[in-house]
Order: structure tokens, then C-alpha cells, then sequence
């Protein structure tokens, strides 16, 4: 066994092994053999959206956070109640993830919004929908605009259907309208078990926030 000679093996991206019977590998394959990696070797090309959804990505993204923090630090101001006690805000929003989605079918190519038929593998009970989805994401820079707008509108939406409910029954909700801004459905689970706690029905019906004192 000791006049074997060593082969060293290199393991390519399909997984199979590669054997060099011509010698000491090269530098480069040396540090895959070691384990260490060259930055060109694991960097991943990423494709953003192009302009104008770039930018309303961004709007998406940071625009609703001051009407959060409203709602969360100060949700019995009268500033509060005037700039979120209507819809406006959340329409504004509604109209943000419009203009992406408008945006990615007029300028359609690689660019274009995800084709409605691709859905039909994610919603495919007999295929794999999360690997379908993970393509469409890849695929199609706008589709994640889309879906984050998307998430980010209705996530609005719900922090300030709870904030409401809070202000009509007295009831305190800044950490459930957080925990909703953070990651969404927790933060609507979060209310209801604190109007539970308060022995306060969570289904009773709103008033309006004006007739709030």
C-alpha cells in the first residue's frame, strides 16, 4: 500500500470525482481539495430589476415604516388617528405595488413579471411548488418586487386593522402591530391572545377610531 501512489480528487459541480494521474494538482484545485474557495468560484450572479422598479422597490420597502412606527410608539395620538385612520396610507401602498406590476407587463422580456402559466407548477399538489417557486423568483427580478410589495402592503394593512381594535377596546397592541411589521400572521395570533388575556372577545365589532377618546 505504501508504493500506491496518492491521486488526489477533485470534486466538480455535478458531484463526481475527477482523478489527476498526471501529478500534484494545480493551485487552484489544491484549494478545493482543501476546502478553500476563491471568491469568483461561490460569488452568484444576481439580477436586479431594472429602472423604474429598482427604485419603487425601495419606496416599498421604507415608505411604510414611519406610518409604523406611528402605530407602534404613539397609537393614541391625534396625528396617529388623522394619518391612519383612513384608508389613504394603505391605498398609497395598494397603488406602489400596482405601478410594479404595471411596470413589469408593459416592459415584458427577461424582466417581465413571472407568466401566469408558471403558477400552475406551484400550485401543482403532485409536483414540487416551493422548488417551482424558488424558479420563478430566479427567473423574474420583478416577481420578487411584486411579491415583496405585495407582503409588505397587506402586512401594513393588518398592523392597522389591529392598532384599530386596540384603540376601540383599550386594548394594548404595540407589540402585536411590531411582531406584525416583522413577520406578519404572528403578530395577528399576538393580538388575539392578548385580547384573550384581557378577557376581551376578539371579534367584536370595530367603531370608528374618531369616536375614540
Amino acid at each position: 500500500m505504501c508504493s500506491e501512489a496518492f491521486q488526489p480528487t477533485l470534486v466538480g459541480r455535478t458531484g463526481r470525482g475527477i482523478s489527476n494521474e498526471l501529478g500534484p494538482p494545480a493551485p487552484s484545485a489544491a484549494k478545493l481539495n482543501t476546502g478553500a474557495t476563491s471568491p469568483s468560484s461561490t460569488a452568484l450572479a444576481y439580477t436586479v430589476s431594472p429602472e423604474p422598479i429598482h427604485t419603487v422597490f425601495n419606496v416599498a420597502t421604507f415608505g411604510p415604516q414611519p406610518f409604523w412606527l406611528l402605530i407602534i410608539l404613539l397609537p393614541k395620538s391625534d396625528v396617529t388617528k388623522k394619518i391612519m385612520g383612513g384608508f389613504e396610507i394603505v391605498l398609497l401602498f395598494c397603488l406602489v405595488h400596482f405601478f410594479i406590476v404595471s411596470g413589469s407587463i408593459v416592459m415584458g422580456g427577461s424582466e417581465a413579471t413571472a407568466p401566469l402559466a408558471e403558477f400552475n407548477d406551484v400550485f401543482d399538489p403532485a409536483g414540487d411548488p416551493q422548488n417551482a417557486f424558488i424558479k420563478m423568483v430566479s427567473n423574474y427580478p420583478n416577481f420578487v418586487a411584486e411579491e415583496w410589495s405585495h407582503v409588505l402592503t397587506w402586512d401594513l394593512l393588518v398592523g392597522r386593522f389591529i392598532w384599530l381594535d386596540g384603540l376601540k377596546r383599550n386594548i394594548f397592541t404595540s407589540h402585536s402591530v411590531l411582531l406584525t411589521n416583522l413577520i406578519g400572521p404572528p403578530g395577528l395570533l399576538l393580538h388575539w391572545l392578548t385580547c384573550l388575556v384581557v378577557g376581551k372577545a376578539p371579534w367584536e365589532r370595530e367603531e370608528d377610531v374618531e369616536n375614540v377618546s
